[in-house]
């Protein structure tokens, strides 16, 4: 199920949209919130099979991906989603004790890598500084 996070007062209708997956509801709704008070509209996913479907589905202006990056089958379906929205940029959220998070971020085709700790107020100027531009297509 996808949840539309409240995007508050005071949005403009041009809010950039971000689909936002991560296996911990909890932690999702923390990040969600911030994002939603920095002025992104936030879809929120738990699973790979229901973000793929958000994809094929909406155009999100950015993919933040809360991933586990020695899990192979991770990695498969962040494929499957990289693929199903390449306009998107991917951003993946890592645990720093991989060592290949950065080898990993390129395989996928990724445009940004954040490991935890890290604050939202990095990651919304990331995103913000994504929206700027225009992703080239692969």
């Amino acid at each position: 199920m996808v949840r539309i996070a409240s995007t508050g007062a005071g949005v403009t209708a041009d809010t950039q949209r971000i689909l936002l997956l991560d296996p911990d509801a909890e932690a999702a709704d923390i990040i969600a919130s911030q994002l939603c008070h920095a002025g992104f509209e936030t879809h929120i996913t738990t699973s790979a099979p229901s973000a793929l479907l958000a994809t094929r589905t909406e155009d999100f202006g950015a993919i933040v991906v809360v991933a586990n990056l020695t899990n192979t089958k991770c990695c498969s379906d962040l494929r499957e989603i990289r693929l199903s929205a390449p306009r998107s940029w991917l951003v993946i959220i890592a645990d720093p004790l991989i060592s290949r998070a950065e080898d990993s971020l390129r395989k996928l085709d990724g445009d940004a890598l954040f490991t935890v700790p890290f604050t939202v107020a990095e990651l919304t100027q990331r995103l913000s500084t994504l929206s700027n531009r225009r992703r080239p297509m692969p």
